[in-house]
């Protein structure tokens, strides 16, 4: 019994470390119009409402899992959404961070039908991909702007490193 509580435990956190996964590079996106904000702003909350829909149909431990799903599938679309609209390095890391947040959400509430140290190693898990994620977005978001180099890298000469 104990073994397939662990199995399970073990399963849910894979499952929520894939969630937490760094994606690739997006391709620059094409300048938003507000129109097309406002639509996508529209159609991110028709699908939340018809999610929720689907939530209310179920019982238990899957109404919470479905329903932190939904919540944070509409709170990483909007902000994605926010950081194409207005593009910038700060919009980018709030997206991930949210993203982060979502999947610890989903994860803990996929936890909490663990029981023992089974649901403690899982929420203990959960918490550490929240927070690789939410340090890889950062080290990106450093990555993409130049850090505290940027200033000086562009007087520099091509090979060689800033202060040398």
């Amino acid at each position: 019994m104990t073994r397939s509580f662990i199995g399970l435990a073990a399963a849910l956190c894979l499952a929520g470390a894939a969630l937490a996964t760094p994606q690739a590079p997006r391709a620059a996106h094409a300048p938003m119009t507000k129109a097309a904000y406002q639509a996508e702003q529209q159609r991110i909350a028709a699908e939340f409402r018809t999610d929720q829909q689907t939530c209310d149909a179920v019982q238990g431990n899957t109404h919470a899992v479905c329903e932190a799903q939904a919540q944070g599938k509409q709170e990483s679309a909007l902000a994605e959404l926010e950081a194409r609209y207005r593009p910038s390095a700060e919009r980018e890391l709030k997206a991930k961070t949210v993203i982060a947040e979502a999947n610890y959400d989903v994860a803990r509430a996929k936890c909490s039908a663990l029981q023992g140290k089974a649901r403690d190693r899982c929420g203990q898990q959960a918490k550490l991909a929240r927070e690789a994620a939410i340090r890889q977005a950062k080290v990106e978001k450093v990555q993409e702007t130049g850090g505290m180099f940027r200033r000086h890298a562009a007087q520099q000469p091509k090979g060689t490193l800033p202060g040398t």
